[in-house]
């Protein structure tokens, strides 16, 4: 069992889905996420292949929330490794904050910035950090290494990482007021405990590297969250596949006494194929108010070797009304050519009850001129997609008897349905009575 914070997080509970394996505009997989729902964006920062270009290049994705298309992006010259990152809306615009060169490589040769920065997001951009005025650039006093920033858009408050006296160190800021180059710290400096990095004991189906990795971290109001990856142990266990590659924690901590609140194994987007963590970030949702923990897994791209894509999935903050969470509301499917709505369109939705989720469908279709073969009737959006398949009996125009039919979906989000034979066509699906476990 988990804990339910002072922002209402319970890290052992129910999570939903805000984007999923959405292809990025370079091969290496992401580093960190933030998210501008003002005007409907998610930011994803990766590591430019040091095959191609210098260490500390960085690419930024911007993407469609909704639909999870690629509607533009940037390139970061000299800017480090992507450790966090912050989105801001001012207007129809969007200013991320960063790390920044001057930078610091690392004994395997990974290059991270020890500045933060703010800048406009401007589609096909290239922004060279050398050449950003060093006006619009902070160090930590005192910082020795690496740094981060985060944004907490519940109290408008800049959170920076870095690194001091051989601790992680987080500062907040007024974003505000940071954007102005004032920089004055607000309230009590957050120093990592020692210890924090060491591999909790969990049941693993292979041996894990016994100390945690950083993959990201936020803060909102009084919290801190870290998101951590333990490896499988393939040095000294060369057997274990590279399918799977290790076991992914957030971390929470109670700002004014150093205190963990809890820790807890996450287990979203379980059926990817190979499951990264990647970044982590807070959001309101505009459309509810509602305060939302984001964090995201890479995965492998289908058909490629190295490749990755994104995941975005999210913890909710909200109570259960009459013991259901509604982790994403009804919308419509898109549905395949030849495919129309009944008399009721047919929509999904994502709700828990008693700890699961379930995916819920409504409304018909008609199929025309009929189904005379398994096939693919439409997709459901980004929200909706589970990462292992589901299926589900559902009831079909009766014909000789046979008035069932199997309906399937998968981390594509295609939906599928199987039974029509071409003496026997499938004209009508009613979804109704669609509620089948998710995860």
């Amino acid at each position: 069992m988990g804990t339910t914070d002072a922002n209402g997080v319970d890290l052992s509970g129910v999570t939903g889905r805000l984007i999923q394996t959405v292809d990025l505009v370079k091969g290496p997989a992401p580093q960190a996420i933030a998210t501008d729902p003002v005007n409907g964006h998610v930011f994803v920062l990766q590591v430019e292949s040091s095959a191609t270009a210098a260490q500390g290049n960085l690419y930024l994705n911007r993407i469609h929330r909704r639909t999870g298309a690629v509607t533009g992006s940037m390139q970061l010259k000299g800017f480090g490794h992507g450790l966090s990152m912050g989105a801001e809306p001012v207007g129809t615009d969007t200013y991320l904050w960063t790390e920044v060169g001057p930078l610091q490589i690392s004994k395997d040769g990974a290059a991270f910035g020890k500045a933060v920065t703010r800048f406009r997001f401007v589609d096909g951009g290239v922004l060279d950090g050398a050449v950003i005025p060093q006006s619009q650039k902070f160090t930590p006093p005192g910082s020795t290494s690496s740094t981060g920033p985060s944004l907490d858009p519940l109290n408008n408050q800049l959170c920076v990482m870095y690194h001091k006296d051989g601790k992680r160190h987080f500062t907040r800021y007024d974003a505000a007021a940071a954007a102005t180059g004032s920089w004055v710290p607000v309230g009590t400096t957050f120093v990592m405990p020692a210890g924090e990095d060491a591999t909790p004991d969990v049941p693993t189906p292979y041996p894990l590297q016994q100390t945690l990795v950083s993959q990201g971290y936020t803060a909102l109001g009084d919290v801190l969250y870290a998101y951590q990856w333990a490896p499988y142990d393939k040095e000294n266990n060369p057997e274990i596949p590279d399918s799977f590659p290790g076991i992914a924690f957030i971390t929470s901590y109670a700002w004014t006494t150093g205190e963990r609140i809890d820790r807890q194994v996450v287990t979203n987007a379980d059926g990817l194929t190979r499951r990264e963590p990647e970044g982590i970030a807070a959001e309101v949702d505009p459309a509810t108010g509602e305060t939302r923990l984001l964090f995201g897994f890479s995965n492998t791209v289908p058909g490629t070797t190295g490749s990755r894509d994104v995941t975005i999935g999210w913890y909710p903050t909200e109570p259960a009304v009459d013991g259901v969470k509604v982790l994403a509301d009804w919308e419509d499917l898109a549905l395949e050519a030849g495919v129309s709505p009944g008399a009721e369109r047919p929509r999904g939705r994502l709700i828990a009850l008693a700890g699961t989720t379930y995916l819920q469908l409504r409304g018909t279709v008609t199929c025309s001129p009929g189904l005379t073969a398994d096939s693919r009737i439409g997709t459901l959006p980004h929200r909706l997609r589970a990462t292992r398949l589901t299926r589900q009996n559902v009831p079909r125009n009766n014909n000789t008897g046979r008035c069932v039919c199997r309906i399937e979906t998968d981390v594509t989000g295609a939906l599928r349905v199987y039974g029509a034979t071409s003496d026997n066509a499938i004209t009508w699906i009613d979804f109704d009575g669609v509620s089948v476990a998710w995860r």
